[in-house]
């Protein structure tokens, strides 16, 4: 071991003490920053990659749709289906509708979907909390897990849809009646704002209530495993003719991604200034340590320990603060992830917040992410900035004369 190094771990770990003060609030310190960064970016993290999962189990990969009703469904379908990268193609239409329930009326967004299809291109088998689809064609419906809590609805229950078009003619002479569908089941994607207000019924149900006849609002594709929705709509806009337009799942989104993106960088260049202030407070006790071991340093020099040597021994200290802070912030980080669900009971519990992540985030628990890329990257960049705070102290020692430092007082 070379000599600058074994003296930046003795001034480090003195003989005698497991630890130095000096030490232990530099290690802290680092640690602290290093933690904080770490739970952040890898909650962050968690909630990208769960809302764009989600959005993409919900609404498929790619969708076409027309500036009016598609009349000709079939024959779109089919040419979409002739592209290798895209695996299903799925049919649908929506349209907001009243939802009743004995003397519970809410006004939920209904879509019609061809179940079979459906199934192929979004997650919604995976989603079924309750009942199943054997019967969602013959009449059923789905009901997502608030709405169907809001109305007091379980399977197996009926419920009566009123669509706009009975609405406006309830005042007629003409008495239209409203469709009584039976709950099929009921569905729950852990994603808030669609477990609230969105029921399913088939297809050709909500083609009759809204009088499409076998019209669509628009198509919804899965693609091909590695496929980029985005360079694939690109192609296919160019095929498809002007009154149709493909979207990516990215580009319907665009302002909730962005924001998501801001989101992320914004509190990252926040949190940086938590190590930016250790690394300040290392850099000032390493170069007052200079100060204070000038007579030190001069004796080291006139024993043959070169200027960069000397200076090496105030570097090193900086590189092992972080190397050890950096360790320790990632393992009390990574343990705070694991056990985060448990840390946010007992914060809901203490301050009497029932549900706060369903109301304010969306999710039912907290979400969290990370890889191997993530930890070495937070361990270098805070790695880098103790190394920084290190070089501080050794440009001082550097400009030390050692006869001088010899006659310092």
């Amino acid at each position: 071991m070379k000599w600058y190094i074994y003296l930046a771990l003795k001034q480090l770990f003195p003989s005698g003490k497991k630890i130095s003060f000096f030490s232990a609030m530099s290690i802290f310190g680092v640690a602290l920053g290093v933690a904080v960064l770490f739970v952040v970016q890898s909650v962050m993290e968690g909630f990208q990659h769960n809302i764009k999962r989600m959005i993409v189990d919900t609404q498929g990969d790619v969708h076409v749709d027309r500036q009016r009703i598609i009349c000709d469904g079939d024959a779109l379908v089919k040419f979409l289906q002739s592209f290798p990268e895209v695996e299903a193609a799925a049919k649908y239409a929506y349209g907001f509708a009243m939802l009743k329930r004995g003397n519970q009326s809410l006004f939920p967004l209904i879509k019609g979907i061809d179940v079979a299809k459906e199934l192929r291109v979004t997650g919604l088998g995976k989603f079924i909390k309750a009942g199943n689809l054997d019967n969602f064609d013959c009449g059923g419906i789905i009901l997502s897990s608030e709405l169907a809590r809001s109305i007091g609805a379980t399977v197996g229950e009926c419920v009566e849809i009123y669509s706009p078009a009975m609405l406006e003619n309830m005042n007629s002479d003409e008495v239209i009646l409203p469709k009584t569908l039976e709950i099929s089941a009921i569905y729950e994607t852990g994603y808030h704002n669609v477990d609230k207000s969105v029921a399913i019924v088939p297809l050709d149900i909500l083609q009759d209530l809204y009088g499409l006849e076998n019209g669509i609002h628009g198509i919804s594709l899965k693609l091909q495993t590695g496929i980029s929705p985005e360079k694939f709509t690109f192609q296919l806009n160019d095929s498809l003719d002007e009154s149709t337009h493909a979207s990516s799942w990215q580009e319907m989104n665009q302002d909730l991604l962005f924001v998501l993106k801001t989101e992320k960088t914004m509190i990252f260049f926040i949190l940086v200034f938590i190590l930016l202030i250790s690394a300040f407070s290392i850099a000032s006790s390493l170069i007052i340590s200079v100060v204070r071991k000038t007579r030190e340093i001069g004796l080291l020099s006139a024993l043959g320990g070169t200027k960069k040597q000397c200076a090496a021994c105030f570097l090193m200290q900086g590189a092992i603060i972080g190397i050890i802070g950096s360790a320790v912030g990632i393992t009390a980080a990574t343990t705070i992830v694991k056990f985060r669900n448990s840390i946010v009971a007992l914060f809901v519990k203490l301050c009497g917040v029932d549900d706060f992540m369903l109301k304010f985030y969306s999710f039912a628990n907290m979400p969290a992410k990370y890889g191997v890329r993530d930890i070495f990257s937070v361990a270098i960049f805070a790695i880098g900035i103790c190394c920084i705070a290190g070089m501080a102290a050794a440009m001082q020692v550097a400009k030390i004369n050692p006869a001088e430092a010899l006659r310092n007082e």
